[in-house]
């Protein structure tokens, strides 16, 4: 350490706590402990041949010592002896050493300070900071000194710091403003009541990741795959490389086209990456085939069914499109658009023929019963998920808050993507209107028709709490007008305004239901009715079905 400073009487030896440390320190045993053994400083005049003098220190004081492992140790020349400050972790610890004589130089000192930690393993102090002072009598333990740079700015006037100068010294005044440690006492208390993550312990299999063993036999990770005579892994008949399927177009190179080397010291063997490589060429590999899937896949989410209408079999034993020009064109557009799937979202959506009505038509209906030459817009409807969805939005009680973990609740009020699959317990909604099931590839669901899907809107307690969310919506149109209140409803959950036959009876139900409810509770005749006509709107079939 280099000092101007002139007339030095002694030094101040800080270890200083810090949570990045076992018990916050501040020594890096185990414990939290440190054990200094020997302290030694040499000095000699700054700007001059290094001639050290080593300097006598006395009179050693500290603010805490270990029985038996005192700060006098630390200066006795006996490296089996030092200072410790065990129970005392977590804090702060300082210690005063004087010296026999004061340290004078009119250049300057340039000053060496040895610590020895020789007492156990680790036990070295973690945070060390070094004070010297000119401080006549007994030092002080406790203070906070002035570094030295900060002594040589503050020695000068303002025009002659520079900005980095300036800055330095405003950083070191403003911790010792008042002002400046109220402010900042506030910002940190505010941060530590930031929420907590809730943490959890999961198991990943994956290449490059630490495995979790499960008693079992062998290696994690077989490096080597093997054909094997008859699936006996004792009868291994050569090595099975990396491979890619002979039917489809081919590169000239082989295999090797679509490899990936594994940069130097990766725990991945970069496999996958070879067969996203293979998988995603349209000149060599298998491009064009996924671009069809794709699209075909998107073909059959707006119109129900796809193209090709057995989306996990394009081969010989699934069914051939009903447009294979079509396919393909969209398959280019795809891959023309760089694989990004909105485009194609957009160009199905604007076409003439997604915007038919799905009314039938008798003679278009005898040539075409099956719709294949999709001479009207086929009517389908919503997904499990879609309809529970459409409830909570319209209702207006759909909690959108995103992320997170997923429930088995079934009155929770976040998207139904949110639902934990777990067989023994799965919501009796979402297996009403065909949810898939979670154990198998399902290429397109099912959508059935039966009783309890009626019964349901008619009779759930849940539909009824969404029903009376979308009432009270309606409430303060109602009571201006019941027929505007009607039309409100029918936008809402239709996205069409009523047939004046609709409006007519949706007025003369409320009417009734109206007089039905107000003998049980006057005040709440009206809304009980509205509760009912919202309930008979999620019960239509124009609710859950896209016309």
């Amino acid at each position: 350490a280099e000092t101007q400073l002139s007339g030095v009487t002694g030094f101040r030896i800080e270890a200083l706590a810090d949570p990045s440390m076992v018990k916050s320190g501040p020594g890096r045993a185990r414990n939290g402990n440190f054990d200094l053994t020997d302290l030694r400083v040499d000095a000699h005049e700054s700007g001059k041949p290094a001639n050290s003098t080593r300097l006598t220190l006395r009179r050693p004081m500290a603010t805490f010592e270990q029985p038996g492992l005192l700060i006098r140790y630390a200066i006795d020349n006996n490296p089996k002896t030092g200072w410790a400050v065990d129970p005392q972790f977590g804090k702060n610890h300082t210690a005063v050493f004087h010296l026999d004589k004061p340290l004078t130089s009119k250049t300057g000192s340039t000053l060496t300070f040895t610590l020895a930690f020789n007492g156990n393993n680790k036990h070295n102090i973690g945070r060390l900071r070094i004070s010297l002072s000119t401080t006549a009598g007994t030092l002080p333990l406790d203070g906070d000194g002035v570094p030295e740079t900060i002594r040589t700015l503050l020695g000068k006037t303002a025009p002659d710091r520079s900005a980095a100068e300036a800055k330095l010294l405003l950083k070191w005044y403003r911790e010792r403003d008042s002002e400046w440690q109220r402010l900042h006492k506030e910002v940190t208390d505010h941060l530590a009541k930031a929420p907590k993550p809730n943490v959890t312990k999961v198991m990943v299999c994956t290449e490059g990741a630490k495995p979790l063993r499960h008693h079992s036999q062998g290696a994690d990770f077989f490096p080597e795959t093997y054909f094997l005579a008859r699936g006996d892994t004792n009868h291994k008949r050569g090595v099975a490389n990396q491979g890619f399927l002979q039917i489809l177009p081919r590169a000239p190179d082989g295999a090797a086209h679509w490899k990936a080397a594994s940069p130097e010291g990766s725990a991945l063997s970069y496999r996958r990456t070879a067969l996203a490589n293979w998988i995603t060429d349209t000149e060599h590999g298998a491009g064009h085939l996924l671009a069809r899937t794709i699209v075909n896949r998107l073909w059959q989410h707006h119109f129900h069914v796809g193209l090709v209408s057995t989306p996990n079999d394009f081969g010989k034993q699934g069914s051939p499109p009903t447009h294979p020009e079509l396919l393909d064109w969209l398959a280019t557009q795809l891959i023309a658009h760089k694989w990004h799937l909105k485009p194609i979202h957009k160009l199905i959506m604007t076409s003439r023929t997604y915007r038919q009505s799905s009314t039938v038509n008798t003679r278009q209906a005898r040539v075409d019963p099956e719709n294949q030459l999709l001479s009207r817009y086929p009517a389908k409807r919503l997904e499990a998920e879609a309809i529970r969805d459409s409830m909570l939005t319209i209702s207006g009680v759909l909690d959108s808050t995103m992320y997170g973990p997923g429930t088995l609740d079934a009155s929770q009020k976040r998207r139904s993507i949110y639902f934990m699959v777990k067989r023994s317990k799965l919501i009796p909604m979402m297996q009403l209107f065909d949810s898939p099931e979670p154990l198998a590839s399902v290429g397109s669901r099912p959508t059935t028709i039966i009783a309890p899907q009626a019964l349901l809107f008619m009779n759930n307690p849940q539909v009824r709490q969404y029903a009376t969310g979308f009432a009270k919506r309606l409430e303060p149109t109602a009571k201006e007008s019941v027929i505007l209140a009607v039309s409100k409803g029918y936008w809402l959950a239709l996205g069409r305004p009523p047939t004046s036959d609709e409006r007519a009876d949706s007025v003369e139900f409320i009417s009734q239901q109206e007089r039905l409810h107000r003998p049980d509770n006057p005040q709440s005749g009206r809304l009980n009715a509205l509760i009912d006509f919202c309930q008979v709107l999620f019960s239509m079939n124009d609710f859950i079905y896209i016309r």
